[in-house]
């Protein structure tokens, strides 16, 4: 009988998918290769952005393949995740990404597929031969059909780590449990039991069927971990690997580490980096673009600010620099550039370009500004 142990905030019984090891790490690139699937999942959490056929890797949105892998050098990623809507939608783009990270990184460029699909075997094969190392499989509303049994047996005929990943659904037990049961007999590698959650996009669905999260600052649906465990205990004798994923591990564990490693490439010298893997610096913002190089230039000679610590964003007239400098130096610039400085913040912002800003300071802002 083997042991659950604890993983972060998961339980797991078994060996941990190596695809995931790497996801606790943040090295693994998220590429959304496409928003179209037509499963038509009542959970379905896609947001209205990534509808449609659009491609992104990680939080950014690309039109190529230099910007994925733009991104993988970024937050020098050790594989990638492949994701939709669904990826076998589009088989040719997913492949081709697929081959060229292969292609630039090597062959131990760890990269793990999710499909809701019943791929037939040339499919299947073609993404083994394009170097896919995992395939992980979701049975649509858990219904596991004839189809996408043959699938994922013909899947099990080649050389890569075939798998389930599902969301744990409260009332859906004898379901989950006929998957493990499927999953134990063609001696799949693991089962992936992600904790139900809550969106904004499945709030009408869930809630209609009586779905609630289990706590007030929480999107976890209540019940969803309780059966998790409760599927792992059950299931202690059986070889197969299964791997509770919780809620508050892909926030606190997955994007955090992800963050970080991107906020090391991002930073710029002036800025500092949280243990969130956000960026702290100073934006002062000024009213005409002309101005930010004798403020920049009088930051440097008049104020003594060493020049690496004050760049231009010349698209959003921005002069950057680190936030304590700002903090001192702030009431004498606007002295001294009063008509020309219309606000100074400090900000924690995700680290790429635009990103999210999650606090600000105003350190001046102007009247009626």
């Amino acid at each position: 009988m083997k042991r659950i142990t604890k993983w972060y905030s998961n339980r797991v019984k078994g060996t941990i998918p190596k695809g995931c090891q790497y996801c606790s790490l943040g090295s693994k690139l998220v590429l959304f290769i496409t928003g179209e699937c037509d499963s038509n999942c009542f959970y379905c959490p896609l947001t209205k952005e990534k509808k449609g056929d659009v491609v992104f890797a990680n939080e950014k949105q690309i039109h190529s393949f230099s910007e994925a892998y733009d991104e993988a050098v970024m937050i020098s990623a050790l594989g990638a995740g492949i994701t939709g809507g669904d990826p076998s939608t589009h088989l040719n783009r997913t492949m081709e990404y697929l081959s060229k990270f292969k292609e630039r990184f090597g062959k131990e460029f760890h990269c793990h597929l999710y499909t809701s699909y019943s791929l037939s075997y040339d499919d299947l094969k073609a993404l083994h031969s394009a170097g896919l190392d995992e395939i992980r499989f979701h049975p649509p509303r858990l219904l596991l059909t004839e189809k996408i049994k043959k699938s994922i047996s013909d899947a099990k005929s080649l050389s890569w780590k075939v798998g389930f990943e599902i969301p744990v659904i409260p009332d859906k037990q004898e379901e989950i449990q006929g998957i493990v049961e499927f999953a134990e007999k063609v001696n799949l590698d693991f089962v992936n039991l992600n904790e139900l959650e809550i969106t904004e996009e499945n709030l009408r669905n869930l809630s209609k069927l009586g779905y609630h999260t289990k706590a007030n600052l929480s999107a976890a649906v209540k019940g969803s971990e309780e059966l998790a465990i409760k599927i792992l205990k059950n299931n202690r004798r059986k070889r197969i690997t299964l791997h509770y994923c919780s809620s508050s591990y892909k926030d606190n564990i997955q994007l955090r580490n992800r963050l970080r490693r991107r906020a090391k490439h991002y930073a710029l010298p002036s800025d500092e980096i949280t243990d969130d893997g956000l960026i702290v610096r100073a934006q002062i913002i000024v009213k005409e673009a002309k101005s930010l190089l004798n403020i920049k230039n009088a930051m440097i000679t008049e104020f003594e600010v060493p020049e690496k610590y004050v760049s231009l964003d010349e698209t959003n007239k921005i002069i950057l620099t680190n936030w304590m400098i700002a903090k001192k130096l702030g009431s004498d610039l606007v002295k001294r550039f009063k008509q020309e400085i219309s606000a100074i913040h400090v900000i924690h912002q995700y680290p790429l370009e635009n990103g999210i800003i999650t606090y600000l300071d105003p350190i001046f802002e102007e009247e009626n500004n």
